[in-house]
């Protein structure tokens, strides 16, 4: 006798996974986006999605793709007032899941086949290991493209100088995280623990890595699922530095520049470590609040000071070209 269609696929046959896309100004490409989800060897998902009143024609795309999709499509009505932006177009998209997996997927990516089965594989493999009570993120690695498709790197953890290696560490996680939001997974326990993300969370995607990271498990597969795609509107910016020649050159020849680019990203998780340790300060390591209280007010400081709370709170990043210039410029 062969195996079972649940063994078989490791378990996940009888899974139901939530998509939630949040949407704003991406008729470009959205249709592409959804596609690619039909595409996935893997039917039972439902697609959850909320335009924050966007300017261009995403609104009626929308509602043809809810005509196509029926009930495998559940959109959510905008405010009717105001713009939500990234973290609250998320908040809702997510608050609105009910399955006990949820993917999240930014509507200008593109995902790859096989992404939901493997990484539905990945979830199922931890939760068999720590509980489903555990809050669990899993993440992956995607290749990085323009906004025509163009590879502009085969690896997004590569070209953003991202290592694997303290994921587990909040302080570090604050300081930057491996989890791209389409590419991630999160267990019911994760956004029971999470949500809802506040303001100050520069990206939803680093909250929920972070709230992963400090109270139960941030999961990284080193495989390619997404096309990550990179174009003017993008809300987040390109690494800070791929190459130590690009980045020895900006240091040199535009310091002030190079010093404000930094201090963005020092200042993102400043931000998000505050907000972090301000909500869960009571479940935390004493040791976690001491360096997420000092990685919060790290502008406060004077530039020597800045640097010795980097050096005695381990608050580094993970690729050491961004080390030099973190101690360089902050």
């Amino acid at each position: 006798m062969g195996p079972r269609d649940g063994e078989r696929d490791g378990g996940i046959s009888s899974v139901t996974v939530d998509i939630a896309m949040p949407t704003y100004n991406c008729a470009a490409w959205l249709g592409q986006a959804v596609e690619s989800i039909l595409a996935q060897d893997f039917t039972a998902w439902r697609l959850i999605v909320r335009d924050d009143r966007s300017a261009d024609d995403t609104g009626r795309r929308l509602a043809d793709w809810q005509a196509r999709l029926e009930e495998r499509m559940t959109t959510l009505p905008d405010s009717g007032a105001r713009n939500l932006g990234v973290t609250g177009n998320y908040n809702a998209v997510l608050a609105a899941a009910t399955t006990s997996w949820v993917m999240s997927a930014d509507p200008d990516d593109v995902w790859l086949p096989g992404k939901i089965p493997r990484t539905c594989q990945a979830m199922r493999r931890a939760e068999a290991e720590f509980g489903a009570t555990t809050p669990i993120a899993i993440c992956t690695d995607a290749a990085v493209v323009d906004g025509a498709g163009r590879t502009i790197a085969p690896s997004y953890w590569r070209w953003s100088r991202l290592g694997l290696t303290r994921i587990g560490e909040a302080p570090r996680v604050a300081m930057e995280s491996v989890a791209l939001g389409s590419t991630m997974m999160m267990n019911r326990a994760l956004l029971d623990a999470a949500l809802p993300i506040p303001d100050a969370a520069p990206y939803q995607d680093w909250w929920l890595a972070l709230v992963a990271a400090a109270f139960g498990r941030l999961i990284p597969l080193p495989e390619r699922t997404i096309l990550y795609r990179r174009h003017g509107c993008n809300e987040t910016a390109d690494p800070y530095s791929s190459a130590l020649g690009s980045a020895l050159r900006r240091t040199v020849t535009a310091p002030g520049a190079a010093r404000r680019r930094l201090r963005k990203v020092v200042a993102q998780s400043s931000a998000i470590a505050g907000a972090f340790v301000e909500r869960y300060r009571s479940r935390l390591d004493a040791r976690d609040v001491v360096a997420l209280e000092c990685l919060a007010k790290l502008f406060s400081l004077g530039p020597l000071e800045r640097r010795t709370t980097l050096w005695q709170r381990d608050l580094w990043f993970s690729s050491r070209i961004k080390n030099l210039g973190l101690l360089a410029l902050v």
